[in-house]
């Protein structure tokens, strides 16, 4: 049979368009295969926001599941004196503070000189020493390469002496001054520089060759509720427990700063309201993912999954339980003011919140942490929503259900691709034959109406 490179071109037949058309109904089972495997995608993917939206509220309940969620104080001053922050160890108090004198750094300045790139001193060996321990002293090498000003400052700052260094021009033809200043405040960091000759000082005495004081180091001096403290900062950790006081000014009329800590009721509603605002955020997901339209009547990824169900029966059912005797005095959360509404979301009232956690008589953070073996709703939510996302719970099993059905239709429509190129070979050469055998008949044909037409 002669060879046909093209179907159709040997008999004339539209040979393409009939296998491009047989082709696509062998493929209908393929393509219901791969809207199957799409909307199992889309299904995976719509537990996939459930996922993170359980992952929020999981989140935000952590933020509220231990005593240590609702430590939180706050420190007000009552003028710019002192300023103070308060951690989860502080106690609410009040507490009067005098400032009589602010921690400073001992700084000191050499002679000047007229340039920072010529030598400066003689080559040696420098020797810093800040406060009394000898053994912590820096020894620095003076050679040619940095027996300037700028030389010794870079020397300086790079070998951890304690001490930083700058260079400061009065304007002077001499006005290059080489000035040191201790890292540390308070009296007992007072710099000695011995060693080299000409370049020594001793802060004792207040002497030395080619250096005088700028500054004196001295202690901070204040008060609290009348006890005298002396400290070598300005930043104050160990003073009052808890608080980290800042001095900021000495006030010369003997002003003092009335520092109050209080709970930090702000701080508590502001994650109180995260925990509801990331249930409402959950119950939105699944509404959005299991919704149904009538007038398309079409549904959502999820429209009628019983995973949906589950999950909203079972995180409603840990949100929304009590804690019965609870020690702080509250055993739900519509006594704290946070209600559940017609359409399933919760509602905070914030001034009921704030007052709840107000109560000096009450304990609100106890609803959520709980005490001892009694579980508070924190508990709960988490235990709620672990069990709902483990390889065993509902969202978990649902998701890799559906993974595992992905995969089954993967093989499917691979073994079926397979079959479809069989068959399109299959009929490509069964045409390129039909179309060979008329090209042949087609060529005889015309042959025989030749010779007849001579007769």
């Amino acid at each position: 049979m002669a060879s046909v490179t093209s179907l159709g071109v040997g008999s004339g037949l539209d040979l393409n368009t009939l296998l491009t058309g047989l082709m696509n109904a062998e493929r209908q089972p393929l393509q219901l295969l791969q809207q199957k495997q799409s909307n199992l995608q889309s299904q995976v993917s719509a537990l996939g926001q459930v996922k993170s939206s359980l992952s929020a509220l999981q989140s935000a309940a952590a933020a509220l599941s231990t005593p240590a969620s609702f430590a939180t104080f706050q420190a007000v001053s009552s003028n710019s004196n002192v300023s103070a922050t308060a951690s989860a160890t502080a106690a609410p108090g009040s507490y009067q503070i005098q400032v009589n004198q602010l921690a400073q750094q001992q700084k000191i300045q050499s002679t000047g000189f007229a340039s920072i790139k010529t030598p400066a001193v003689a080559n040696g060996t420098l020797t810093i020493q800040v406060g009394s321990d000898a053994s912590k002293a820096v020894n620095i090498n003076v050679t040619d390469s940095n027996n300037t000003l700028a030389g010794l400052r870079d020397s300086i700052n790079a070998a951890g002496s304690g001490v930083v260094a700058t260079i400061i021009n009065d304007g002077s033809a001499n006005g290059n001054h080489l000035v040191l200043t201790s890292k540390d405040g308070g009296s007992a960091n007072q710099i000695k520089l011995s060693g080299l000759d000409g370049f020594n000082y001793d802060s004792a005495t207040q002497t030395g060759q080619q250096f005088s004081q700028l500054q004196t180091a001295q202690d901070a001096k204040f008060t609290v509720d009348g006890i005298a403290i002396t400290k070598s900062s300005n930043t104050v950790t160990d003073a009052i427990d808890g608080v980290t006081l800042n001095l900021a000014k000495a006030p010369t009329d003997g002003t003092a700063t009335t520092l109050t800590v209080s709970r930090d009721t702000s701080a508590m509603s502001k994650k109180i309201q995260a925990f509801a605002d990331a249930y409402n955020s959950l119950r939105s997901t699944l509404k959005n993912v299991s919704a149904w339209d009538s007038t398309s009547k079409s549904g959502a990824a999820l429209s009628g999954d019983y995973s949906v169900r589950a999950v909203q029966s079972q995180v409603l059912s840990a949100v929304t339980s009590s804690v019965p005797g609870s020690p702080g005095g509250f055993n739900k959360l519509s006594d704290i003011g946070i209600t559940l509404q017609a359409d399933g979301s919760l509602k905070v009232d914030s001034d009921k919140l704030t007052k709840a956690l107000a109560d000096p008589t009450k304990d609100a953070s106890k609803l959520f942490t709980g005490v001892g073996t009694t579980g508070g709703l924190a508990a709960k939510v988490t235990k709620s929503v672990t069990s709902l996302l483990s390889d065993q719970g509902v969202v978990g099993s649902r998701t890799s259900g559906l993974n595992t059905s992905i995969k089954s239709v993967g093989d499917q429509m691979d073994n079926m691709n397979r079959q479809m190129d069989m068959i399109e070979k299959r009929y490509r050469t069964q045409f390129s034959n039909l179309d060979s055998t008329l090209a042949q008949l087609n060529s005889r044909g015309n042959y025989l109406l030749q010779q007849l037409s001579k007769m």
